[in-house]
């Protein structure tokens, strides 16, 4: 069976979703035992479940844009028929890969800030601009996502 590459990053962003719930769902269990039967928490149980959310939210984007499966307010869509129709979902289209372009490029600004600065976790002792430059490689994987999907893609497919 030939898969594309865009198909294969598609697999690969899932897997890290499915994975990095579960291990919040763990972490976050194990925190929640920890309080009740020993009253304590972990201390770093905030700082790591944030990551995941974080690596959660670029990671799944991917298959979002891919699949044109946005929150769609879709309340003046019977005004806007034909030629007016097609010019607005461009339109929206554009502005969504520009607003996404300066989010991985401000990713990516914060990261050279903290290295520049050496800023670390205060519970899990490492630098932060790892954690940013991993949310930046996800989302400029989104963004190719985003890219390589037209606003008319699943119209088309369906």
């Amino acid at each position: 069976m030939k898969y594309s590459l865009l198909s294969l990053i598609e697999l690969l962003c899932s897997k890290i979703t499915m994975i990095v719930l579960s291990l919040m769902a763990a972490v976050t269990f194990i925190d929640v035992c920890c309080r009740v039967f020993f009253e304590t928490s972990l201390g770093f149980t905030y700082e790591l479940v944030g990551i995941f959310l974080a690596v959660v939210f670029y990671a799944g984007l991917f298959n979002v844009h891919r699949k044109n499966k946005h929150i769609r307010i879709d309340l003046f869509d019977k005004f806007y028929k034909g030629r007016l129709n097609t010019l607005v979902s461009w339109f929206g289209y554009v502005l969504e890969v520009a607003f996404f372009s300066a989010v991985v490029y401000m990713l990516f600004k914060q990261m050279e800030d903290t290295r520049m600065f050496q800023e670390r976790f205060m519970f899990l002792g490492f630098a932060k601009w790892y954690i940013l430059l991993a949310m930046g490689v996800l989302a400029s994987v989104a963004l190719i996502g985003l890219v390589c999907t037209s606003p008319y893609a699943e119209k088309e497919k369906g």
